[in-house]
């Protein structure tokens, strides 16, 4: 799935390097940032009414008192669990920012602050961006399914920490010899949080949801291939006979072809019981309004301020969650994070680039952290159908322009160089793929042979980050160095998503891709199909050759076979270079000594149902 948090929580800078920073304009202009001989320029591509960042009072009240007030000594931080300031320079940066913000903030009303039942159990959590949907039809990227997953129930699920499928809504199941018959057995005492119970029809209806066309479901192509699926999806027929639900208890799936890795599809979202009357009332609004049988439910979600999840009464397992809630607040970058993490306003935190060497070499700190890496691959992909990317020669000479050692120096090297699409661990990841090595030499003659002009200026799409503004000045630089003058777009995360989607939109984006399962379908089928465009396929690559090795690939059973097909099709998606492979990710975060039960999955947001609290100091 798109990854929102590709490189947030895991930089930080070297000493040595030093990447220049955009000119910024006053307020209320929407810049592209460039850069030409060393220089960084902006161009304006738009301009907006002015609109101030207000700073919320509690923030406020905490910025003044941190001026006010001396500096807590070792004890008393120790006492509270805060970490020391890795620099007087480092503090004052924080400060000044902080300062800025309060005095160019204009006065707005913040939502009422939350009550709940003194001593409930709380977690506290902050990120920059809105959650696109709550909505399982429609979403499909690590902020929608970190929330999808505590709302709704799949038939089977991935374990807390691991990629083993183990019981969900489902209790046992079974597949045909020749895979290509399902059958779930589902638990009795299954609820959605209004008190209905939950049937095979809930199921089924989520299943009808995604192949619905009108819905233009992004899980449309995992469930084609049940029987009746592609002219239930084409508009050509009103029902699904390839989903049975004989009783309210039992739900068969049949396929028209072998699916060797079937049950890992119905473990996604895109899958998950869904009450049938609630999308009836609500409509395409239902992602506000969202119902599911999950450990949560949906209390409050103000755009772009913060979301609330409570326990759900009526969850099957028996004092499971353990926490009350879940509270997200919206519009904090990684900086104000990691302040409200040092005064214990959140829970779980990214690590700023300038802060993770001194969380790093602190063993207090560095014990609260947590480290994974992830079935992942972070890219830059260019959209094949927009000229000069449209010439294979233009796509290569950016692989080989780019120093990956140079820009994984960026973050402390928190990362792994990639050669190709699958990341290390991935079933079907081949060692053997060179991919392209840093060579700006050949990039000039190839650029040049393509008889690109010298005034080409690209535009790159990026999510707006700090820290992934830092990665993307690394590769403006690099391209400067052959003549190609990148202009850059930092867009807010969801209105990024639905441009990629859009046919000769973006020609450049930086981007990630984590695994949904454990299988190369899910990297190359997914992204460069055919099929995909519009979809997940946002460079829109198209090569005939390699879609017949997928439609080959997916008859397989024997997975040696299906590996060595899909291996082929990588080495020549690899050849065309419709992206420029950076790294293979490792993930950090930070969280409070009061956390318990907080881990990572390789494929998954972190799930929350199993997380619990000690009694946090009082709070500053």
């Amino acid at each position: 799935m798109p990854r929102a948090d590709m490189i947030t929580s895991r930089l930080t800078i070297e000493a040595q390097t030093t990447i220049p920073q955009p000119v910024r304009s006053a307020p209320g202009d929407e810049h592209s940032y460039g850069i030409r001989d060393n220089r960084v320029i902006s161009q304006r591509h738009a301009r907006a009414p002015g609109r101030r960042v207000p700073l919320r009072p509690s923030i406020k009240r905490l910025i003044l008192k941190r001026i006010i007030e001396p500096m807590p000594t070792f004890e008393q931080r120790e006492a509270i669990h805060l970490p020391l300031p890795h620099s007087l320079r480092g503090t004052l940066v924080m400060i000044l920012t902080f300062l800025l913000l309060f005095f160019s903030s204009a006065c707005r009303t913040g939502p009422a602050p939350l009550q709940f039942a003194p001593g409930a159990m709380v977690l506290h959590l902050a990120t920059r961006d809105d959650v696109p949907t709550l909505d399982p039809v429609a979403g499909y990227d690590t902020a929608s399914w970190s929330f999808e997953q505590m709302l709704f129930d799949t038939l089977v699920r991935y374990s807390d920490s691991g990629v083993d499928l183990v019981p969900d809504a489902a209790v046992h199941w079974e597949s045909s010899p020749d895979a290509r018959t399902f059958t779930f057995q589902l638990r009795h005492d299954i609820r959605f949080s209004n008190g209905r119970p939950v049937t095979s029809a809930d199921f089924k209806f989520e299943i009808e949801r995604v192949l619905d066309p009108a819905n233009n479901s992004q899980g449309i192509e995992y469930y084609r291939g049940i029987a009746g699926g592609e002219q239930y999806s084409s508009g050509h027929a009103t029902s699904l006979p390839g989903v049975e639900t004989p009783d309210p208890w039992t739900i068969i799936f049949r396929l028209t072809a072998p699916d060797p890795i079937f049950l890992a599809k119905v473990a996604m979202p895109f899958a998950a019981a869904v009450p049938r009357e609630t999308v009836a009332r609500y409509g395409r609004d239902f992602s506000r309004h969202a119902v599911g049988s999950g450990p949560f439910m949906l209390k409050e979600w103000k755009s772009g301020q913060r979301i609330v999840l409570v326990k759900n009464p009526y969850y099957f397992i028996e004092h499971i969650p353990h926490l009350d809630a879940v509270v997200e607040e919206m519009g904090v970058d990684d900086n104000l994070q990691w302040l409200k993490y040092q005064t214990g306003e959140t829970d779980v935190s990214a690590i700023p680039p300038a802060e993770f060497p001194y969380v790093m070499k602190t063993p207090r700190l560095r014990a609260l952290t947590l480290k994974l890496v992830t079935l992942a691959t972070d890219y830059l992909g260019m959209n094949c159908e927009i000229a000069p990317f449209t010439d294979v020669r233009v796509r290569r000479a950016f692989n080989y322009a780019i120093n990956k050692d140079k820009f994984i120096a960026v973050f402390n090297r928190r990362g792994i160089a990639a050669s190709g699409i699958l990341p290390p661990g991935l079933p079907g990841y081949d060692p053997e793929i060179q991919g392209y090595p840093y060579d700006p030499r050949r990039a000039r003659h190839l650029l040049e042979e393509a008889g690109l002009p010298r005034n080409f200026a690209p535009q790159l799409w990026l999510r707006a980050d700090e820290t992934q503004m830092m990665l993307a000045e690394s590769i403006q630089q690099d391209l400067a160095l052959v003549g190609i003058h990148v202009l850059l777009k930092p867009v807010a995360w969801p209105p990024l998503l639905e441009a990629v989607r859009q046919p000769r939109t973006v020609e450049l984006v930086l981007s990630g891709w984590e695994a949904d399962f454990p299988d190369p379908e899910n990297f190359l089928e997914v992204l460069f199909s055919r099929q995909q465009w519009g979809a997940n396929n946002n460079s829109f690559y198209y090569n005939p050759l390699v879609d017949g090795l997928f439609a080959q690939a997916s008859r397989l059973t024997k997975m040696k076979k299906r590996f060595r097909v899909y291996d082929e099709a990588q080495k020549i998606i690899v050849g065309d270079a419709p992206w420029v492979f950076l790294y293979y990710p490792a993930t950090y975060i930070i969280r409070q000594p009061w956390v318990h039960g907080y881990v990572l999955n390789p494929m998954r947001p972190t799930r929350l149902e199993g997380v619990w609290l000690d009694r946090r100091p009082e709070r500053r």
